[in-house]
């Protein structure tokens, strides 16, 4: 394998490197897939793309801020098992394993691959650390590894840069650098409590109308989404009947600075609380909360938010201290991460990708729970994932999406808020 350049972490890199020290942030994809491949086929096709992918083949080295670096690392291999279950056995508990499992960010690769065989269909999971790769990242390298599979070949890519320089912002090396005992070496790694996840894929019918009404609306999926996460949240949990509810959204930087399709962290986040008023009507609050979305998704926007978190890794301060900061600075209740409408072919060859799952992640905040969104093949998918996971919070989600569909009007929240307002649905 060719020896890349060693490059300095970039700012959001430097985020979850700090946050990585006490806890697992790392996230996965998973792609169902009709048909079967050898164990051969997979090993190669997923070495042929981890060259592909110069961020694949790093680990992470330094001890301090200034000094954290990307280290290529010649000729290492993802580590990748199988396992061989019935037909129709679910993976739920495969995943969650992994996702309790951390990284260690001194041993290269950063990423890991499971592949669940059965008959006549393969179950492909990959997961990655955070500092190396979004949810995106993931899903774009399943296409890759099943475009290899296919017998189709594809080009290597080169180093990408920090999103700071795509941004604009130069990376700083302080003079001053911090005299704690910030090191990585002394890294504690501690797996996760008990891992939940569910899952619920929308049916294609379903799916059609929310695309079609968000755009009738003047608003986008992701935006009904939130609204109807919302309000299944107050609807299932006593406590936020009252209270806003805060969603923590991980938006893609690949349009708004002209990416493709590269391995890496490509996302600016944004934290805002949502408090609808009851004579609020869903697609008034849905349009509220793309427009809110909308102002973060600009280049400029992105390099104050880079230039303004940079700040923490520019003083001589604890890593408790910055980790705390980070903390206070993302609170949610929420964490929305949604891959859109993805645009791959479903056939590769023999293979046939049937749904696409994920991203699944833990953030930082113990109480809060992810939910992953993927739309492929005209089905949206959806995973919440989390310590805690809140009873009937997919199925709420759901039925609130389901009506506000069918309604030829706009639905008032108070309505939609009652108790049991949507249990005939």
């Amino acid at each position: 394998m060719k020896i890349i350049k060693n490059r300095p972490l970039g700012t959001n890199e430097k985020v979850f490197w700090v946050l990585d020290q006490t806890t697992t942030t790392h996230f996965a994809v998973v792609a169902e897939i009709d048909g079967n491949a050898t164990e051969y086929a997979w090993r190669n096709a997923l070495g042929i793309v981890q060259k592909r992918h110069s961020n694949l083949s790093v680990k992470i080295s330094g001890s301090v801020y200034a000094t954290a670096h990307f280290e290529s690392v010649e000729d290492c291999q993802i580590p990748f098992r199988i396992i061989y279950t019935k037909r129709g056995e679910d993976w739920n508990s495969i995943l969650e394993e992994e996702l309790r499992r951390p990284f260690d960010h001194t041993i290269a690769p950063l990423a890991r691959a499971v592949l669940i065989q059965q008959s006549g269909k393969s179950i492909f999971i990959f997961l990655s650390n955070h500092s190396i790769g979004d949810g995106m990242s993931a899903a774009l390298l399943v296409r890759d590894v099943l475009t290899v599979l296919s017998g189709k070949t594809i080009e290597n890519l080169s180093l990408l840069p920090a999103m700071d320089e795509l941004a604009g912002v130069s990376i700083n090396r302080p003079l001053n650098l911090p005299t704690g005992d910030f090191d990585q070496t002394k890294n504690h790694l501690v797996a996760r409590a008990k891992v939940k996840i569910q899952r619920r894929k929308l049916s294609a019918s379903l799916t059609d109308k929310l695309i079609k009404r968000s755009k009738y609306e003047n608003t986008t999926v992701h935006g009904a989404l939130s609204a109807a996460l919302v309000l299944a949240l107050k609807q299932t949990d006593p406590a936020f009947q009252q209270e806003p509810v805060r969603i923590l959204h991980p938006l893609s930087a690949r349009t708004s600075l002209g990416i493709g399709d590269d391995y890496g962290l490509l996302i600016n986040i944004v934290t805002l609380p949502y408090a609808p008023k009851p004579e609020e009507k869903f697609w008034e609050f849905s349009r509220n909360i793309r427009e809110g979305i909308a102002s973060t998704q600009n280049a400029e926007w992105i390099n104050g938010d880079i230039s303004a978190t940079s700040a923490l890794f520019n003083d001589d301060l604890e890593i408790q201290i910055v980790s705390q900061a980070l903390r206070q600075g993302t609170q949610h209740e929420i964490l929305l991460t949604n891959l859109g409408q993805i645009s791959f072919e479903s056939d590769f060859g023999e293979l046939e990708l049937k749904a696409l799952w994920g991203p699944m992640v833990l953030t930082a905040h113990e109480t809060a729970q992810t939910v992953g969104v993927a739309t492929f093949n005209g089905e949206l998918t959806l995973t919440l994932t989390g310590v805690t996971l809140t009873d009937g919070l997919l199925d709420a989600t759901e039925k609130i999406l389901d009506q506000v569909c069918r309604e030829t009007g706009d639905v008032l929240i108070e309505e939609i808020r009652k108790p049991n307002a949507i249990a005939t649905v």
